[in-house]
């Protein structure tokens, strides 16, 4: 029994649904991480890389199990998940040892914001505390992945701008065109917006190009392959937009991918990922939209969005027609139970 679970924990209040989702969720995410850690921790050489994985792997282990004793309290089943049939730790290297690094500083950067939007969704106070400890974690994660990316000099440093003279205000409304003229240089809150997406999208695009050479499956290399063309086209937007004002892009990740065919991973579990990348990326772009002043970012925003939801339910019909997709758990069909003979 974990610190979370103990006999000051109020039994008699029961998970509420968003509760549920939130560690149902959790469970598939670290479950497919434990397979993803102990692919990397394996082939990994690099010894300053190797204890950031092996904390990688600890926290997904240890959340895993604390998350199987909530569903038990609540008599819940415990999801599949992810399992050791869906990794091959005797697969030769499919990503470099510096992926790796930069896999885990993104995933961070993913985790965070989860454990945020979970933290914000859960009212009993035990959940909250949990989900405070995976913040608290995953932000240790994030810095110690950080300042070796950086002190290896393989992460790129944002673009830096000059100081105004004083504060402004905005005065004309053209402020916000940028399709039909007033088109203005882009403000730093749409520079961060820019780079950062570009950062995520050029590490999705390697991740997903690898999986695309290794998947068994023709139907699920042909759409892996289809996402890596999506991502082509989305990065070549955005680097036009960041270099029309003559600013540096993130450096791609191509190059740190090998030429193995060889599947580390069941194509099942590279089919969850690529559309666990792909709802961060809606969710970005979504951000970008509420965010960015521009009219014209929002319409790129916007038509990248429903591009990127029409090819997650392919990708979602392929997951189901294989048997791939678990189910999350459902209300009561009253109509159905109101309906059937007894």
């Amino acid at each position: 029994m974990h610190e979370f679970i103990n006999d000051e924990t109020p039994h008699h209040i029961r998970l509420t649904a968003p509760e549920i989702a939130n560690i149902w969720s959790q469970y598939q995410n670290d479950s497919m991480a434990i397979c993803m850690y102990k692919y990397m921790i394996n082939i990994v050489e690099d010894v300053s890389i190797r204890p950031i994985l092996e904390c990688s792997l600890r926290l997904a282990e240890g959340q895993i199990m604390i998350i199987r004793d909530f569903l038990i309290q609540e008599k819940f089943p415990i999801p599949h998940g992810f399992t050791e049939d869906d990794v091959d730790l005797s697969a030769p290297r499919l990503y470099s040892d510096e992926f790796f690094l930069s896999y885990t500083y993104i995933m961070s950067i993913n985790g965070l914001a989860g454990y945020a939007a979970a933290l914000s969704t859960n009212m009993r106070r035990d959940i909250r505390d949990y989900f405070v400890k995976c913040q608290n974690d995953t932000m240790e994660l994030f810095n110690k992945s950080l300042d070796l990316l950086l002190e290896k000099g393989i992460v790129s440093r944002p673009p830096f701008i000059n100081p105004p003279d004083k504060y402004e205000f905005i005065e004309k409304p053209n402020f916000i065109e940028g399709v039909f003229g007033g088109k203005r240089p882009l403000n730093c809150i749409e520079i961060s917006n820019l780079y950062w997406y570009l950062g995520k999208i050029q590490l999705s695009k390697s991740l997903t190009m690898g999986f695309s050479q290794v998947a068994t499956s023709q139907e699920a290399k042909l759409y892996l392959w289809r996402g890596v063309e999506i991502y082509n086209k989305h990065i070549e937007i955005l680097e036009s937009i960041m270099s029309q004002d003559h600013l540096p892009k993130p450096k791609s990740e191509e190059v740190e991918v090998t030429s193995s065919t060889i599947a580390p991973f069941s194509d099942r579990l590279m089919m969850y990922h690529k559309c666990l990348l792909g709802s961060t990326t809606i969710g970005s772009y979504g951000s970008g939209i509420g965010t960015c002043q521009r009219i014209d970012l929002g319409i790129h925003f916007a038509r990248l969005i429903s591009e990127m939801a029409q090819y997650m339910e392919d990708g979602l019909n392929i997951m189901i027609k294989n048997k791939w997709a678990e189910q999350a758990p459902l209300t009561d069909d009253r109509e159905n139970l109101s309906t059937r003979k007894n």
